[in-house]
């Protein structure tokens, strides 16, 4: 078992030569004091992102080869930021209003990464741009230095793509094919063209069909999550539509954060290490039950589809 020995007092970091922010020195020591290490770093960094500390420096000291083990954490903050504007680039296709719609934080909000990650992931939802992450965001502190603008860089997928499957589960049925192609840019809100697409479905030796469909929009849910087609009845379209509905809720139920591995220098008897110690976020509760029910509903979706 690790313990804290000790907690030195917080006190400004610009006293020590840093720019202005907040400096914490915990030290553990135990057989697991590099776990308790990590457990306290990432609680540490989330903590700061949270609370729109963009800079989080730390750094691990350990004392000493033998047993048991020694091991300081200096962790060092910068001043917390808020948003000051919100830019999108690359998006020719899509409104700017759609992409704010989708946004969990906003202008003049704290700047909480946790809720940035979230803003990409439900812009991914729209299914229109290349997977975000937050390497895809440029942040230019402004001369306040609280405050920071942000980028949004979009890289916009084709147009048009097809698929082919088989069977996956007995019952759903023979051989499907599918061409199909997004919308051109017209309209907003609901009648936003480029967030539908159209697609051509063949399912086995059957007559093909059109269908027209609207995915999950994350701010207009109740106007998306839709299928039309002459080839559906009213009672499988409203099927669709509900278990699509479904499938969202469920999906953002279970998605927990995913955190990124933090790779902190460590120093040994006053010389810098070649190897940093890579603390990896424990994996979100239920990950394993999120892909399953997720894997599942699709396959539901396209069985009521095709």
């Amino acid at each position: 078992m690790a313990f804290a020995l000790a907690l030195a007092l917080i006190a400004p970091a610009a006293a020590a030569g840093q720019p202005a922010g907040r400096l914490r020195e915990v030290r553990f020591t135990g057989p697991s004091a590099v776990d308790a290490l990590c457990t306290c770093l990432l609680d540490a960094r989330r903590s700061a992102e949270a609370q729109g500390h963009l800079d989080f420096i730390a750094e691990a000291e350990f004392a000493g080869t033998g047993t048991p083990v020694d091991v300081t954490a200096r962790m060092w903050t910068g001043l917390p930021h808020a948003i000051g504007r919100i830019n999108f680039a690359g998006h020719f296709g899509i409104n700017d209003s759609t992409l704010r719609r989708a946004m969990r934080v906003y202008e003049r909000d704290v700047l909480d990464v946790g809720q940035l990650r979230r803003s990409l992931a439900r812009i991914n939802d729209i299914g229109v741009f290349e997977p975000l992450t937050l390497a895809d965001i440029s942040v230019v502190h402004l001369h306040d230095g609280v405050t920071a603008d942000l980028t949004i860089s979009l890289r916009e997928r084709k147009r048009r793509w097809w698929s082919v499957t088989g069977p996956v589960l007995p019952g759903i049925g023979s051989l499907r094919a599918s061409l199909a192609s997004r919308l051109p840019p017209w309209g907003r809100g609901i009648f936003e063209a480029t967030t539908y697409f159209v697609s051509l479905n063949v399912a086995g030796f059957a007559k093909p069909f059109l269908v027209l469909e609207r995915p999950v929009i994350p701010g207009q849910q109740l106007l998306s999550g839709f299928a039309v087609s002459p080839a559906l009845s009213a009672r499988a379209m409203l099927m669709h539509y509900g278990r699509t509905h479904l499938a969202h809720g469920i999906s953002a139920m279970l998605d927990g954060e995913m955190q990124d591995p933090l790779a902190v220098p460590v120093t040994s008897a006053g010389r810098l290490q070649d190897e940093p110690l890579v603390c990896v976020p424990p994996k979100p509760l239920l990950w394993w039950l999120h892909r399953g029910a997720a894997a599942a509903v699709n396959v539901a979706l396209g069985a009521l589809i095709l």
